[in-house]
Formats: structure tokens, C-alpha cells, sequence
């Protein structure tokens, strides 16, 4: 499985990297990307739609359903405000799973390096009630990243390193309340993004991230009852809209 990772970035990384557009140097990448953390203009918008991709480890997946760990999809949306600062958002969905976040991000730019802060709230739910489940879970999340962008003349790189927190979570199984949490710190990730244009003005994002987490949300259903943290790789495909 992280073979088929590795092989799924390469390819992607060669076709937007070859892709047969002649007309970037005309481009202004840094605009056109999504995840690289540009200052916009007051009143621009732009969205992408993304897939995630994740390896979830053997002990959580052994006896459970592959909706369990679907692929998620993802809306995002970001609207530009005065002095740096965006509005962001997104809504994601892996079929059992609905998670909402919304937050703002500051931008500060020097030549062709940016740096941003970005500071989020969450809200997600979930409910399996098919396959032997008949589970639920309802919980508010936030988030706190800091990100640095790299624009090259054919694309730009993002890295971004991120912390999760639990604000409070409720849990249960066969109307049993199993879990019922507040305030706790729950993991973080590190990623790289590689944003390209594939044709004309079109974009693609390609994606890497290793998610240190003992509560990786799009996994609730089979939570363990041990207290213990996962390295969960992840693949992000996006296509800015």
C-alpha cells in the first residue's frame, strides 16, 4: 500500500510537471494556486475540490468495512479580506462522515517566499448504522497551522505543519454513550503541496502528509479503546475550480 502511494505521487508530479502547456511562463502561479498561501485581493474567491487518500493502520481495519475508510472528498473555499487575511472553509464527506471547518488566515509575503498562520473550527458528525454498526459521533474540533509557500517559475510548494485539538466529542454504540471528551490535544500533521497548472489556466494540487493522531476523525467508527497515537500517510489530489 505506501508502494502504490509513492507511485501515485511520481505519476502526478510527471504529468502536471510535463503537461504539454506552453503558456506558463505567462502565468502567474503563486495567483493560481490554492493550498500556496498568496495574498489575495479583497473580494477574490477562489475553491477546489480535493481527494484524500489514506492508509489507516492494520489494527483499526482489520475486520471492518472499506466505507469505513472510503476516500474523502472535499470543497474548499477561500474569500480574500484587507491586510493579508482570507476567510477559509471546506466541507468534506467520506460517505458516513461530515466534517465542516471554517477559519482565517493571515498572509505575509517576501519576494517569492509567503509564510501564513491559520487558525480553524470544526464541526463534524458521523453515523454507521449498516455492516453490524449502529454507532454514532458528534464533536467540535480545532486546528492551528503555520505554512510556508515557495513560487518557482512552472509551480509553487507548500509546506504546511499542523496541530489538531478536541474541543469535545460524544461517542455511542447502540444508544451506549462510549465516549464523551473535552479539551485534549489530539495530534498534528506535516505536509508538502506541489500546485502546477496542467492546461491553460487549470490547476492541479499533488500531496503528501503524515498525520500523527490518536483520533483520526474520518476513521471514528473504529476508534480503538487503547489510548495510542498512529502514523496514518495520506495522498492529496485537488483541482482548483
Amino acid at each position: 500500500m505506501k508502494n502504490r502511494f509513492i507511485k501515485y505521487f511520481i505519476f502526478g508530479f510527471f504529468l502536471t510537471w510535463f503537461s504539454p502547456n506552453k503558456g506558463f511562463a505567462q502565468l502567474d502561479v503563486a495567483k493560481g494556486s490554492f493550498i500556496y498561501p498568496s495574498i489575495m485581493e479583497t473580494g477574490e474567491y477562489k475553491h477546489e475540490l480535493s481527494l484524500l487518500l489514506a492508509k489507516l493502520p492494520e489494527d483499526q481495519i482489520e475486520s471492518t468495512s472499506a466505507w469505513i475508510y472510503a476516500p474523502l472528498f472535499t470543497y474548499h473555499a477561500k474569500f480574500g479580506l484587507p491586510y493579508g487575511f482570507n476567510l477559509k472553509g471546506s466541507a468534506s464527506s467520506n460517505i458516513i462522515t461530515y466534517h465542516f471547518r471554517a477559519g482565517l488566515q493571515w498572509s505575509y509575503n517576501i519576494k517569492r517566499v509567503t509564510f501564513s498562520y491559520n487558525s480553524d473550527a470544526a464541526y463534524w458528525f458521523g453515523r454507521l448504522n449498516s455492516f453490524g454498526f449502529n454507532s454514532g459521533v458528534d464533536a467540535w474540533s480545532g486546528y492551528s497551522n503555520l505554512t510556508m509557500g515557495i513560487e518557482f517559475d512552472k509551480f509553487t510548494l507548500t509546506i504546511q505543519a499542523e496541530t489538531n485539538y478536541i474541543v469535545s466529542i460524544k461517542q455511542t454504540a447502540d444508544d451506549i454513550e462510549t465516549v464523551n471528551k473535552n479539551s485534549f490535544v489530539t495530534g498534528g500533521s506535516v505536509a508538502i503541496y506541489i500546485e502546477q497548472p496542467v492546461w491553460k489556466d487549470n490547476y492541479m494540487t499533488l500531496g503528501v502528509r503524515s498525520t500523527y493522531s490518536k483520533l483520526y476523525w474520518p476513521s471514528w467508527a473504529v476508534f480503538p479503546s487503547w489510548d495510542r497515537y498512529h502514523v496514518i500517510p495520506e495522498i492529496f489530489i485537488g483541482f482548483v475550480l
